[in-house]
């Protein structure tokens, strides 16, 4: 099966429900669609809170948010992303603080991390580039480490 680039893929009812959430005039939030989404999340993995958002953009700003970021911390993250990782963090005062990324693929070197930690470090932004997941048992053992957030 081929699945076009940048094309809708509708394989099933996903047009009924466009109509559907269109017809109840909650097509951004708080409606059926939402609440579905919200109760798979809390069943099918245990959260006790699901924030759903438009965009990744809006998930960095709502993550730096609910972290407390704010002026004087630091943030690491890696030097290769889009500009809302950064973005999400200056806009509540941090400094981005960029770590070098692996030779084979664009994600966050994990060794580069730990010179980077400094008392006005807060967090370590992973971002899985493409698909391709980063070193996570390393990053969270630093974070352990140093008491930081993820």
């Amino acid at each position: 099966m081929r699945i076009p680039y940048n094309k809708p893929f509708i394989i099933g009812k996903e047009l009924e429900y466009i109509r559907q959430a269109v017809e109840s005039g909650k097509i951004s939030g708080d409606g059926d669609f939402t609440k579905k989404c919200h109760d798979f999340f809390k069943r099918t993995y245990g959260f006790k809170k699901v924030l759903l958002t438009t965009s990744c953009t809006d998930a960095l700003e709502m993550a730096a948010i609910l972290m407390d970021i704010g002026p004087g911390d630091e943030v690491i993250m890696p030097s290769y992303t889009f500009v809302s990782t950064a973005n999400a963090f200056v806009l509540r005062g941090a400094q981005v603080v960029f770590a070098d990324c692996e030779p084979e693929r664009p994600n966050i070197a994990a060794a580069s991390l730990e010179p980077l930690i400094t008392g006005r470090t807060k967090a370590i932004v992973a971002v899985h580039y493409a698909g391709m997941s980063c070193d996570m048992d390393r990053i969270l053992e630093l974070a352990g480490k140093y008491g930081l957030l993820v």
